[in-house]
């Protein structure tokens, strides 16, 4: 652990870089540059929202089949021979 820390000691006694005084200046330059030239994500973005609702408009103007109600008793089908509640229902 004493390495560590002569490691840390040694590094703090270091002069500080002179050209950390002009990394924001660096930073915010690369990020304006970089969104001044991509412009296309946001036309994309614009287009695919425009795209879903034109579609959602389309899709709702036309009328879809009306609901009927279910005629059989069993909605998923007749039950099966073998089917707990069947087996049990015959046992009087």
């Amino acid at each position: 652990m004493t390495d560590i820390e002569n490691a840390l000691a040694r590094l703090r006694a270091l002069p500080v870089d002179p050209r950390l005084n002009a990394i924001d200046a660096a930073v915010l330059d690369g990020l304006n540059q970089q969104l001044a030239g991509d412009r296309s994500s946001g036309r994309l973005f614009v287009t695919a929202a425009a795209v879903a609702l034109v579609t959602g408009i389309l899709g709702s103007s036309f009328p879809g089949e009306p609901a009927t109600a279910a005629t059989t008793a069993f909605p998923f089908g007749a039950p099966a021979a073998l089917a707990p509640s069947t087996l049990l229902a015959g046992v009087q």
